[in-house]
């Protein structure tokens, strides 16, 4: 069996741009009537290459507005072979979603995905949440959603990258093998809509299936060790007691953990720590 990890985001999504941004709300009109068909479009095109790849199990995390039961995508347009990871309201438990696929899937496609907080000529930029979280990294690599799930599946071939222009940034720091395919480019004024990508992303999916084998798994190898950067006009609680190994400044939190899956999971009691300035 070929298994694809496929991970979507929205914000990088073909055809959603600041002037159509409520396209983006999980829930609103706009986004029942217009957004979902964008990223559904772009997932579309992923795995119906996959398929006529000749994958044949196709894994998908839906991870735009993690918390909510909703889905972004529509479901029922995808091919038959394509499974959605068990995940609570779609949240980020990283370790759940890992050990749903197999040990060895045949790689790992990321979809819609967004730049960093404060990357330049960037669509809807930001670094999980930001505000309030400015900076997060791992080992020193400096990631966000793309990181985030890369690297939950470390070793795993890291195949393409779809999205904003400038989210190829992030991507590429994780690996110089991926096939970018951006659908979109704020500096050059590229504002395609998804009919116009649909093609580019079935065939430039299909390249990188093809030179799957040639293409080495992104790896980190321990101790992990991780760090979260506030923005300005937010800081931790310093004198809160926490149950994991780390130190908490008034602007960074540093934590340490045996596995990136449990480093991963504790970003959300890190997170649980930060408020607004007085």
């Amino acid at each position: 069996m070929k298994q694809l990890i496929v991970v979507a985001d929205m914000e990088g999504a073909s055809g959603i741009f600041e002037d159509n941004v409520k396209w983006l709300y999980n829930g609103e009109d706009e986004w029942r009537k217009y957004g979902r068909d964008c990223i559904t479009s772009d997932v579309l095109a992923v795995c119906n290459a996959a398929v006529d790849f000749g994958i044949d199990d196709i894994l998908l995390y839906d991870m735009h507005f993690a918390g909510n039961p909703e889905f972004n995508i529509l479901l029922d347009k995808l091919p038959s072979c394509v499974r959605i990871f068990d995940v609570p309201d779609r949240c980020f438990d990283w370790r759940r979603i890992r050990g749903q696929a197999v040990q060895n899937p045949f790689g790992i496609i990321t979809v819609g995905q967004h730049a960093r907080y404060e990357t330049a000529d960037a669509y809807f930029e930001h670094t999980i949440q930001s505000p309030p979280i400015k900076n997060f990294f791992m080992n020193g690599l400096h990631i966000a959603e793309i990181g985030s799930a890369v690297l939950s599946f470390k070793g795993v071939p890291y195949l393409a990258n779809i999205g904003c222009q400038a989210s190829m940034q992030e991507a590429l720091e994780l690996s110089e093998d991926i096939i970018c395919i951006p659908v979109k480019d704020k500096a050059r004024g590229w504002k395609p809509s998804p009919q116009e990508t649909y093609t580019l992303i079935y065939e430039s999916t299909m390249k990188a299936l093809k030179r799957a084998g040639k293409v080495k798994g992104v790896n980190l190898a321990p101790p992990y060790a991780f760090s979260m950067e506030l923005c300005e006009g937010y800081e931790y609680d310093t004198n809160a007691e926490i149950s994991w190994k780390g130190i908490v400044h008034e602007q960074i939190a540093e934590w340490t953990a045996p596995s990136l899956e449990i480093g991963l999971e504790l970003f959300n009691d890190v997170r649980a720590l930060l408020k607004r300035k007085a």
